[in-house]
């Protein structure tokens, strides 16, 4: 099942980037229930691979904050992107 939920969520992401790809870069505009919908599927296989990995969503979530706020202390710039403090 572990398997299963990865590659869900692999394709559902990968859903999402082809809506956005074909809104933005084709013009077709974004359906915004549509991508709604589609981010909801994504959200479910992160918590169906957090329930396997018997770790808590929430603690993930602000670990990723934790990181970001270590990496961009002043918030993001592309600047910093690429001079990362993390990386030096």
């Amino acid at each position: 099942m572990f398997v299963w939920n990865a590659l869900g969520l692999a394709s559902e992401a990968g859903e999402v980037a082809e809506m956005v790809k074909k809104g933005i870069f084709h013009q077709h505009g974004l359906g915004r229930e549509k991508l709604k919908k589609e981010l909801g599927d994504v959200l479910w296989y992160i918590a169906a691979l957090c329930t396997k990995l018997e770790v808590d969503m929430g603690e993930i979530m602000q670990g990723n904050i934790d990181k970001l706020k270590q990496r961009y202390p002043n918030g993001y710039s592309a600047v910093d992107s690429i001079n990362r403090v993390d990386k030096a």
